[in-house]
């Protein structure tokens, strides 16, 4: 019992403690608003919709997966707090949104599009996916502004295309008298996630979100932490 006792009171009082006690998961909790629940579920699913475009972006594109490389691998690699971006040069999340789509660049591109998101929102969360009482939510603003930049990398995913006039990375399309617009709708789908989260921690800090009004062919980053 005096071990769950410090465990609670590690997590409660988080600078109290010399030595950081692993507590359970329903000790965790209870040191958990109701905010912060709703953050980390938002957080979950972000993370959750990533893995599934990558996966369903190299079902397009099965030619941009490295030899000897598993879509698994890729898909392991993105739960990394911080992104192994090596290959790529360690770009910022925006510059690899962009490498994606350049016309030099001769690597994964499939995996660059979407670690860049990924790396985009984990920038946004600052680097976190668990958030105690006493641990600063994520900002806003920076929830608002990875809105509006995953709604540039599906602009981008839609009207890039090669010297030849095909996609530089396959998404939507129809097939015989079928659209698939499946990429698109998933990338909404992130879109209305961090929109309502942002929403949701203005209104708790009483702020207001500083929109940015934005044309349909916005190729603008904004800041999210970095």
């Amino acid at each position: 019992m005096g071990r769950y006792l410090a465990g609670i009171a590690c997590v409660i009082v988080l600078s109290g403690c010399a030595i950081p006690v692993k507590a359970p998961e329903e000790v965790r909790n209870l040191a958990k608003s109701d905010t912060a629940f709703f953050v980390e579920a938002a957080r979950e699913e972000l993370d959750g919709g990533l893995r599934e475009l990558l996966v369903k972006l190299y079902k397009r594109n099965p030619v941009q997966l490295p030899d000897g490389m598993q879509v698994a691998t890729r898909v392991e690699q993105l739960k990394a707090p911080r992104l192994n971006l090596q290959e790529f040069g360690n770009p910022q999340p925006d510059a690899l949104i962009r490498l994606a789509f350049d016309d030099q660049f001769s690597g994964d591109r499939v995996y660059a599009f979407v670690a860049g998101l990924q790396s985009m929102v984990n920038h946004a969360f600052d680097h976190r996916r668990e958030f105690l009482l006493l641990d600063d939510l994520p900002t806003a603003q920076f929830i608002y502004n990875s809105a509006r930049n995953v709604e540039t990398a599906a602009y981008l995913l839609r009207t890039r295309v090669t010297d030849t006039g095909q996609p530089v990375i396959y998404a939507d399309g129809i097939s015989g008298d079928v659209l698939n617009a499946s990429y698109s709708q998933l990338l909404g789908q992130l879109i209305g996630v961090q929109d309502t989260l942002a929403i949701t921690l203005a209104k708790k800090d009483q702020r207001t979100l500083n929109a940015v009004a934005r044309g349909v062919a916005s190729t603008l980053f904004l800041p999210v932490g970095f």
